[in-house]
């Protein structure tokens, strides 16, 4: 969601991308290795209704739910970046 440099260097809060978000659609593969390093991990957002929606679709029970911060920027004081569902399938 955020600018990564802006963010990283001067803990900066500049939106720049939609969400949900990936670095495949977003970048090139070029753009990617200039600005992440040829190694580094894709990251990708995911709505809510995919994610858990997905999950019931598929006929999964939700028995558990939480979310964490990404605690090594200036967001973490105002947002979630993570979570995590605890699904078990009847059956």
């Amino acid at each position: 969601m955020f600018d990564h440099e802006a963010l990283d260097e001067r803990g900066e809060l500049v939106v720049v991308h939609k969400l949900p978000y990936s670095d495949v659609t977003q970048y090139s593969a070029e753009e990617r290795a200039t600005k992440f390093g040829a190694d580094a991990p894709l990251e990708y957002s995911h709505t809510l209704t995919d994610q858990i929606g997905g999950q019931l679709a598929a006929g999964f029970v939700l028995t558990g739910f939480a979310e964490a911060p990404h605690q090594s920027n200036a967001s973490a004081h105002f947002m979630s970046h993570y979570c995590a569902t605890l699904a078990v399938k009847p059956g």
